[in-house]
């Protein structure tokens, strides 16, 4: 074994260790740690080859880490695979707010509901108490997710401030995802009507200078095909001109058709690739909006290349 495996083990060995003695246990520390040492994003099987554990106790250490954030999830191949989020701010900003949400609230409400069939005046003005100092819990998390935006939105290394805007991220992340598309290819997107526009609009402006022939099909619908263009001082925007949405390069499926009252089904957008495909298979990229695919099955039904999470 060489002397950077030793070290690499003896760190595993140590974060491990560590987990023991925390709240999230062993196993979820080191699954975390192997993922952590590997420079691409891997799959659930090099996670098991890595840490020798089994199947169920990987799949379970893995939710726990999607619970707290401490890991992403990408598609590479059709292969759902993860990396460590960097962002441990973002991280406990986000198991916090989440814990408030499930946990205090629901706690909030029972009470409330239930305090007038509680005859003992005692027990009355306990619960009211408690009732109150969850309440005070609201405004604190409140408070505590701003400071934690603040934190992400102005970092200071080394005393500088860095600027990190979301939307600049998540345009920079699909023109990333096309980087190996070449320059005038045909991209056709598809979401839900009205919903996934303005964001269809916005990835389109971030390809403006690849030339691409960009198209959008409302509802999965190859029949609605319009056009995309750039529109003198107003940006790019889906204008009222047919287009012809056959052979893509690149097909881009949004979350919104994966939810319920504003898309259709999986089926359909599979059709929808199937037919307009033709000679060539394209590339398939899903925006992934508050885990929309997850929640319908699409991620195991679609054969996406790469999914961006939006989540």
């Amino acid at each position: 074994m060489s002397d950077a495996a030793i070290v690499r083990q003896e760190l595993l060995d140590a974060l491990a260790e560590i987990g023991k003695q925390g709240d999230l246990g062993e196993s979820v520390v080191r699954v975390w740690s192997c993922i952590l040492f590997k420079s691409c994003p891997i799959s659930k099987k090099e996670i098991e080859e890595g840490t020798g554990y089994s199947s169920g106790l990987v799949s379970l250490s893995l939710r726990k880490l999607k619970m707290t954030h401490m890991i992403n999830e990408t598609y590479m191949g059709g292969e759902k695979r993860y990396y460590v989020n960097t962002s441990l701010t973002d991280a406990f900003g986000k198991f916090s707010t989440r814990f408030f949400v499930d946990n205090i609230q629901p706690m909030i409400a029972l009470l409330s509901e239930n305090l007038d069939i509680i005859d003992n005046a005692r027990v009355k003005k306990a619960l009211f108490e408690l009732i109150n100092e969850c309440k005070k819990l609201n405004p604190v998390i409140h408070i505590f997710s701003r400071v934690i935006e603040d934190i992400n939105t102005n970092a200071m290394p080394g005393g500088k401030k860095e600027k990190r805007d979301g939307i600049v991220n998540f345009t920079g992340t699909f023109r990333n995802s096309v980087a190996d598309i070449k320059e005038g290819s045909k991209l056709v997107f598809t979401g839900s009507v009205s919903v996934c526009t303005p964001f269809i609009e916005l990835l389109a402006y971030s390809v403006r200078d690849r030339g691409f022939d960009m198209l959008y099909l409302p509802g999965a619908d190859a029949n609605e095909a319009r056009k995309i263009k750039k529109i003198e001082n107003i940006g790019y925007s889906v204008v009222d001109e047919k287009g012809d949405p056959m052979d893509p390069d690149v097909v881009v499926v949004l979350g919104g058709l994966a939810m319920p009252k504003f898309g259709c089904s999986a089926d359909d957008v599979i059709r929808l690739i199937e037919d307009i495909s033709g000679r060539k298979k394209p590339k398939i990229i899903g925006i992934n909006f508050m885990n929309a695919f997850e929640r319908a099955g699409w991620d195991k039904k679609i054969n996406f290349d790469t999914v961006m999470d939006e989540t």
